[in-house]
């Protein structure tokens, strides 16, 4: 007989942005469905919420990546932000940058394939804690009990772990040498050691 496939349904969209251009690099869900969106954004306006790690943005110089349709006109920080399962519900949003732009690899000496500039890559912990890997230009990248608490050269990658509601820094740091840099992807082995 003929075999049928069912149609995917759309089970729920939304918008997540402010005024200027906004970009999803990762996602993941957690132990509850919730899902976690890992992004950069040009918008001072993005929405955060009020337990936010950070609340403000800090932006960068202008970037615009060739070939790409994205311009960070405002420089650009990283968004981490969480919906509820059903998608209708921000429960929590931050920025986490210093005054360079972050979330975005602008070394043209590290970029081999399409859309390099927007790798990077969000995991969690047992305990839904939020890991991310990226890349930063910022001088002043928020770190805390890093192994690398200032930037080694040019742009560097950075690695650092929320708190599961995204309110709290667990640990931060900057990972590079004396020239450029850049975090691409991560992954927790069953010890809870973290390789970038």
């Amino acid at each position: 007989g003929v075999q049928t496939c069912a149609l995917p349904i759309l089970q729920w969209s939304t918008f997540l942005g402010g005024a200027h251009d906004d970009l999803p690099h990762s996602l993941i869900c957690n132990s509850n469905d919730e899902l976690i969106v890992l992004g950069t954004t040009s918008s001072g306006n993005f929405p955060v919420t009020s337990n936010a790690f950070d609340n403000s943005f800090n932006g960068g110089g202008n970037f615009a990546p060739f070939g790409v349709g994205v311009q960070y006109t405002n420089g650009s920080d990283i968004v981490i932000a969480k919906l509820n399962v059903n998608g209708n519900t921000l429960e929590a949003s931050t920025f986490v940058g210093g005054t360079g732009n972050d979330g975005v690899n602008t070394a043209a000496g590290l970029k081999f394939n399409y859309a390099d500039e927007f790798r990077g890559e969000i995991d969690l912990d047992a305990n839904d804690n939020v890991y991310v890997v990226s890349s930063t230009f910022s001088m002043n990248f928020p770190t805390l009990n890093a192994i690398q608490s200032s930037i080694g050269g040019l742009q560097d990658a950075c690695v650092f772990q929320l708190s599961s509601d995204l309110s709290q820094l667990n640990w931060s740091t900057y990972l590079g040498g004396s020239d450029d840099d850049s975090g691409f992807s991560l992954a927790e082995d069953n010890d809870g050691n973290i390789f970038v």
